[in-house]
């Protein structure tokens, strides 16, 4: 029996080159195919945030992985179909509606804004007299950078409307896609923990470890604070008798994903709708009416930041407000919506990646200190204060609560 023959292992030149031709070709189709990417990730994301309902009816309802699967996806199209009906034109309905009168203020504006810089403002002993500051160079600065935003999303909106047979054709191949991925979600899984470099298992391991923490973090978190932000912001507009509270509820939710600007943006939205309604329930003036509605914008936004943010997302998106900010316009230029949406843990995962690299060009250890750790900090000091009672009330904190001084969050 003849002997087979051993394979030479490849020179250093010929792996650089196979390594670049190989890079230079994913490139191209990642460019030449980009459409279908975004839809690709698009399904791994639903996809992701399905696993929790299949596992629940795995392990609960005793179903075997497939039929779970089916009942899941049958249940998310359900859903659609509700909501593309009745609900899901109204909330289109109410942000169109909201978007032109948007831009019929803005361009009413300056000429409010110079009639009301004629007059005096008494509060209490002071005299604010507001001609003496000129506003309107500043104004129209920010009109032409906002109206042609309002123009796109206007027309974006509009589009929605008429839902057209290819977004159907989309949502439908997302759906089908994701479906197969959670079908094979322990093939995949598999296949995701198999890659490995000889010599390089255990920081691959960790750093495949490390990079789930980050995206579940945000995907699973981040749509909880979306969705409740979305709702605490429908109640408290619809309470204070705030016009197309619906629509101004979805982008409260949605603002949460761009840190700092999407909140404020959110609000002044708000306030202007507030301030040039006809009327309303209390019987406020114009600005006072506005000051409320921006209190209230301003409390919702704080008590989440300071209360459910850092126990939800934990420290594994331990990232300055500004980096994330830049990541999101970044983001936005170079893959539209989807980058800004996933442009916070696209970020938090470069620089962990960024650290090994450096650690290892340095001759240094990643994990010593360890670069998958995040730096823990004390919950709020209110938090805290509610979690002693609760824990006096129900016998005292966890033994791991107790060791680390408080749960962590994300500062």
């Amino acid at each position: 029996m003849s002997q087979i023959p051993q394979s030479p292992p490849w020179h250093t030149s010929t792996k650089a080159l196979v390594g670049l031709v190989t890079l230079a070709l994913f490139s191209y189709l990642l460019v030449r195919f980009h459409a279908l990417v975004v839809l690709l990730m698009v399904a791994g994301i639903v996809s992701f945030l399905m696993l929790p309902v299949v596992r629940l009816l795995v392990y609960k309802a005793r179903f075997s992985w497939p039929a779970a699967t089916h009942i899941s996806f049958l249940f998310l199209l359900l859903l659609l179909a509700l909501l593309s009906t009745a609900t899901g034109l109204a909330i289109i309905q109410q942000l169109q509606a909201l978007f032109l009168t948007t831009q019929r203020v803005l361009l009413t504006l300056p000429d409010t804004l110079r009639d009301l810089s004629q007059q005096r403002v008494m509060l209490g002993p002071l005299v604010l007299d507001l001609s003496e500051f000129d506003f309107a160079p500043l104004l129209q600065q920010a009109l032409d950078y906002v109206q042609p935003a309002l123009r796109q999303a206007s027309a974006l909106i509009a589009g929605l409307a008429g839902v057209a047979l290819e977004g159907v054709a989309k949502m439908l191949f997302v759906i089908a896609v994701a479906y197969f991925f959670t079908l094979d979600h322990a093939r995949i899984r598999k296949a995701w923990e198999g890659i490995s470099v000889p010599g390089y298992q255990g920081d691959l391991a960790r750093l495949r470890g490390a990079l789930g923490r980050i995206w579940d973090s945000f995907l699973r978190g981040q749509l909880l604070i979306v969705l409740v932000s979305g709702l605490l912001t429908w109640a408290i507009m619809t309470v204070l008798d705030v016009r197309f509270a619906l629509g101004l509820g979805v982008l409260g939710g949605v603002a949460k994903f761009v840190p700092i600007l999407g909140p404020t943006l959110a609000g002044a939205l708000a306030m202007l709708v507030a301030l040039f309604q006809p009327s309303n329930w209390y019987g406020l003036s114009p600005l006072a009416h506005a000051a409320l509605v921006g209190l209230a914008m301003t409390v919702i936004n704080q008590a989440l930041d300071y209360l459910m943010v850092p126990r939800i997302m934990g420290s594994s998106l331990n990232l300055h407000p500004v980096v994330v900010l830049v990541g999101a316009i970044l983001g936005a230029a170079l893959a539209g919506v989807l980058g800004l949406l996933l442009s916070a843990p696209a970020v938090a995962s470069g620089i962990l990646i960024g650290r090994y690299i450096y650690r290892k060009m340095t001759d240094q250890s990643p994990w010593d200190p360890p670069i998958d750790v995040a730096p823990q900090t004390r919950a709020p000091t209110l938090l805290r204060a509610l979690q002693r009672r609760w824990w006096r009330a129900t016998g005292g904190a966890p033994a791991a609560e107790q060791n680390a001084g408080g749960p962590a969050s994300a500062g």
